[in-house]
């Protein structure tokens, strides 16, 4: 009985995004930001997406994680805006191309607007601050 429990309870960690890119948005958009949700690789993206996009027309702080297809199931990108309106996209990738086997990279970027693309590869469009 243990073993099943503890199986179920890694396959749902594995449809949440990994701990440092949450913890990375959490600080980006605030502890009382609203969690818009993680969504695993084939989830349905649509109310993680609607969530941000309500927040963000309403003035809110919010935090979201869309799990993309690559080389490997370990690319995520996220999307943060505080409560002042500031805006960041994140991207985690645990096996990045040119580092060392397992080292993971993540990285932010501010941005002016997001968009967000319900269509196709990256779901985060970061149009970048200058």
């Amino acid at each position: 009985m243990l073993a099943i429990l503890l199986i179920a309870m890694d396959c749902h960690a594995a449809d949440s995004a990994p701990v440092v890119l949450a913890n990375k948005l959490r600080s980006l958009a605030g502890s009382s930001s609203r969690d818009c949700g993680s969504v695993p690789l084939h989830g349905d993206r649509d109310s993680a997406i609607a969530c941000a996009k309500d927040a963000n027309s309403s003035g809110n702080a919010y935090r979201v994680a869309i799990q993309l297809q690559g080389n490997d199931a370990s690319i995520w990108q996220g999307a943060a805006r505080d409560d002042r309106g500031k805006l960041w996209v994140a991207f985690y990738d645990l096996d990045s191309p040119g580092s060392s086997e397992n080292s993971p990279t993540l990285s932010v970027l501010s941005c002016r607007e997001i968009l967000f693309v319900t269509q196709g590869g990256e779901v985060l469009d970061c149009k970048p601050t200058f």
